[in-house]
This record gives C-alpha cells, structure tokens and sequence, in this order.
C-alpha cells in the first residue's frame, strides 16, 4: 500500500520546492501561473512573445507530466483515491520539471530589449547603414543579455563590444573600433587617459575627420585611418594642432625651407606627410618645435654655415622663424673677417661667438666685436687720414669701403 501524502490534487499543479526521502510525503505550495501577460518592462515585439510561448510550453510540460502521473495513480487504485503518495524518483523528476517551468518563467519576466529598439539605437550612434550588415543580429543577442541585467542600451552594447573582443565572436565588429581596445591596454598598462565609450569613440572620429577635411587632407579621413590616430592617444585638439602648428608650417612654406625640412620630415607627397605626422609618437608641442628649428637650420645653410638642431631650437625659441633667423645669419656672415682681424692680434673670433652675438646678444662677443671695429677703423685710418664706411647695423660692415666690415 502506498504511503499517505498531503498532496493535494485538482488546485492547479503544484510548485515542487523540496524533495523528500524514500517513503516521505511530498508537501502542497502555491501553484504556478502560466505567462499570460507581458512582463512588467519587457516590449511587445516578436522576441518577447518568443520567450514568453517558451515559458508557457515548458509549464504547460510540467503540468502534464502531473496530470498524467495522477491520471495513472487515479487508475490504479481504481479512481477513488486522488491522495496517493509520490516514490523518491517521481518526486525528483517532478521537481526537476517544475524548475524547468521556473527558470523560463524568470527569464520571460526580465526587460526584454526590443529588435527594433535596438538597431534604433544603433542607428543613432553608427548610422543607418552599419545598423543593416550582417553582424547585428549577433550583436543584439549579445547585448540583450546585458540587457536583461539591467543595463540601458547604450550601456549594454558598450559591454557587449568587450564581450564580443574577448571571444573573438564578431570581427568585423571588434575591428572597427581598435582605437579603443589600444586605449584600453594603455590604460591597464597604467597610462592616465580615459577610454571613450563607443558613443564617444564615434564623437571623437567625427571632429577629427573634420579637421583632415578642412585642411585638403580628405582622403585621410577614414575609419581606420582615424582608428589609429586615436589608439596613439591623440585627442581631437592634438591633431588640430598637428595640422595648424605642424603640417600647414610644412605645406606653406618656401622652396628653400620646405628642401630642408623634407630631410626631417620624408614624405612623396603632402598627404604621406600628415600621415607621419598624425600616427608618429611625437606630440604637437616637440614637432612643433622641431619644425622651427629645422627653419633655423634653412636660413644658416642659405649662407653655407651648419647649425647643430638642438642649437637652432634654442634660436627659435627666441623668437626667430625662417625669416628672421635669414635675417640674422646674413649679419653672422658680415662678422666672416672677424677671425682674421682678431688673429692679427694673436686671437680668434669663431663664427659660434658671431652666432652667439647676433641671437644669444652674448656681452662678451659682442664686446669683443666692438673691440676688432676699433681696430679695423684705426688701421684704415692710419692708412688713409680719413674714416669711411658705414656701421649702421651695429656690427662690422663688409660692404664698407673702408675695410672689409
């Protein structure tokens, strides 16, 4: 005979939440309702009335797994006793169906995001056509999981991105934005920089692009291209900068200094140019600079003379572009018979110490090319009882006719 149970039968089918030993009765709890209605927060669209006939085929499963075991039990004891104790292992399957009916019914009962919402929203931040390729549909499956564990969509395509990096599941994807995967591995390396969002990322792609274009540099506004200008860490007002300060101090200047600087800076053509200098790992600021001094190496080589670049930065610093410093290199090469006259004396006068006179205003040297005027002006006018010539710039004059400065 089998054992007494406190099974009730005919209130619905009955949540299984414990499992009872050998012999031991299986005990009533509330019975579990089908889903007849949306999920609070879910969005009616064919994903969540997919989900939602799930859960109710599961339960509907379950319920009749019950049904047919009491239907059994009713005719075995000849339909008169609906109390029949459950064995060990039917009380374990029971349960293990009834779980089953719980898990669906939970899923179902989570936010479920809408396709359309979706691509929507992707469409937003991508544009209408990224929205429509091939990869979005394993894209939103792997951002309605974030989804569901309460993320906004944004968030949750964000999160799905690093997912989708991590499991190599959607390339095409994954690929479009290496900018920020870079970011992110100089951020884990201890870099002090943020990495954008996906949102961000785009915002970021879109000035710079504008940028290129504005500066006749178009066929470098591209998605990867523009990638790679972000993954070297370079914000929009750095390659703003790069362009203004840099690239336009190469584009516009003269033949004569763009020859020099093209030895700094190789490139066929313009845009090669800009591409060295956008995705090299020099910032605006050390380009810059070294832009003006090379301009300060062009002026010396117009007069033959060599300047070392650290040398012809420290001039440029002191406010001489390719201008001035021709300007003075032009009063360095004046001072060329200097060493000459300091050596009739037994001295020197180096064309460094001309140099440091005419930019660095050295009192030293230019004491001491007071000193080689007197000289000159005395020799000549022990020679010719008269004075001529004209030092109106303040240094020795080689035009002069009277003497060689």
């Amino acid at each position: 005979m089998a054992t007494p149970s406190n099974f009730t039968y005919g209130l619905g089918n009955p949540k299984v939440t414990t499992i009872t030993k050998p012999g031991q009765t299986l005990p009533t709890t509330k019975a579990a309702n089908p889903v007849k209605s949306t999920p609070k927060g879910a969005v009616i669209d064919k994903e969540v009335q997919k989900a939602i006939d799930d859960a109710n085929k599961t339960i509907g499963a379950a319920e009749k797994a019950l049904q047919d075991f009491i239907n059994s039990q009713s005719a075995s004891s000849g339909g008169g006793n609906t109390s029949t104790g459950l064995t060990y292992e039917q009380q374990l399957a029971l349960q293990r169906q009834q779980q089953d009916a719980d898990r669906a019914l939970a899923e179902a009962a989570k936010p479920t995001l809408a396709l359309d919402t979706f691509k929507a929203t992707l469409g937003l931040i991508f544009g209408k056509e990224e929205s429509n390729k091939s990869y979005v549909s394993k894209l939103y499956q792997l951002t309605s999981g974030f989804y569901k564990t309460g993320s906004t969509t944004e968030e949750a395509i964000n999160l799905a991105l690093y997912q989708a990096e991590n499991e190599n599941a959607i390339p095409e994807f994954t690929s479009r934005f290496k900018g920020i995967f870079a970011l992110r591995d100089a951020k884990q390396k201890g870099a002090a920089i943020t990495v954008p969002t996906i949102a961000e990322f785009f915002a970021t792609e879109a000035k710079m692009g504008e940028v290129l274009r504005t500066a006749g540099l178009g066929d470098l506004a591209t998605e990867n291209f523009l990638g790679d200008i972000i993954g070297q860490q370079k914000s929009v007002n750095e390659v703003a900068s790069l362009i203004s300060d840099v690239f336009n101090a190469i584009d516009y200047a003269p033949k004569e200094l763009k020859e020099t600087l093209s030895t700094y800076f190789p490139g066929v053509d313009r845009v090669s140019i800009a591409k060295a200098i956008l995705t090299g790992p020099e910032g605006a600021q050390a380009l810059s600079q070294k832009v003006k001094g090379v301009s300060v190496i062009s002026a010396a080589q117009q007069y033959g003379m060599n300047v070392d670049l650290p040398t012809a930065i420290d001039i440029a610093n002191r406010g001489y572009d390719y201008n001035a410093a021709l300007t003075g290199y032009g009063q360095v090469a004046s001072l060329g018979r200097a060493n000459t006259i300091a050596e009739f004396g037994g001295g020197k006068f180096t064309q460094q110490q001309a140099q440091n006179a005419v930019f660095m205003k050295n009192i030293s040297d230019l004491g001491q090319i007071s000193s080689l005027k007197e000289t000159e002006q005395a020799r000549f006018a022990g020679e010719s009882g008269t004075m001529k010539g004209s030092f109106s710039t303040g240094y020795l004059n080689k035009g002069s006719s009277a003497g060689q400065f």
